[in-house]
């Protein structure tokens, strides 16, 4: 029978056992057969004898081999990984909100006015569109994963949104703006063309129009 040692007391030499049976087993320091001292925690095999245990042996956890790795293999004939290497479209749209995250886009709405960050008139408009982008690759996330009739569309949508807002609808909300404003958003914050948010963000969009024109095919 297998169980677990609950408790053992060395300097009395007794000790309990849980078993797998749900019962609770009585033992003592001489029916330890293994070379080690017996403690809490210990999965043990052991006999039933009544409320005893006797023939007690520690049942030792299987080590891993030395230089086990991980198996890739398995990794990849899982159902859902295939699922999402099949559609490396959900991996380009993740990157792409990593890298409207990184931007910070999702705090771009501010710029209409009201906020902190708020920037009133026509530059704040375009700024805000920016807003959008990881939504639309949310949106694309869902599509693919569903199947939905519009994800080819979705595809083309939001690559070209991806790819091409992040320069676009910086440029022409720096028109609206001072010429010496506009050349310092030109290069950092939300409207950074140039920011490693921009660049993420237009690499995921770029990987996804690549995909939805067929470049680039599934991974597994």
């Amino acid at each position: 029978m297998k169980g677990k040692v609950l408790g053992f007391d060395p300097a009395a030499g007794t000790g309990v056992i849980n078993g797998e049976d749900g019962s609770r087993y009585a033992f003592t320091a001489s029916d330890n057969k293994s070379p080690a001292p017996l403690k809490a925690g210990d999965e043990v095999d052991y006999v039933a004898d009544g409320s005893n245990a006797k023939d007690i042996f520690a049942v030792a956890a299987a080590a891993p081999p030395p230089g086990a790795s991980i198996d890739m293999s398995k990794i990849a004939a899982d159902p859902n990984v295939k699922n999402i290497l099949a559609k490396p479209n959900v991996i380009w749209a993740g990157i792409v909100i990593l890298g409207s995250l990184i931007g910070g886009y999702l705090s771009a709405i501010q710029m209409i006015g009201g906020g902190p960050m708020g920037v009133m008139g026509m530059a704040g408009f375009f700024y805000a569109l920016l807003f959008f982008i990881p939504i639309a690759a949310g949106a694309l996330i869902y599509f693919e994963l569903t199947n939905h009739k519009l994800t080819p569309t979705a595809r083309l949508a939001v690559g070209a949104f991806a790819a091409g807002g992040p320069i676009v609808l910086p440029l022409i909300g720096n028109m609206f703006l001072p010429r010496l404003f506009g050349d310092m958003m030109a290069f950092s914050g939300v409207g950074g063309i140039l920011s490693a948010g921009s660049i993420i963000t237009i690499a995921g969009g770029a990987l996804i129009l690549l995909t939805h024109f067929g470049v680039i095919k599934k991974l597994g």
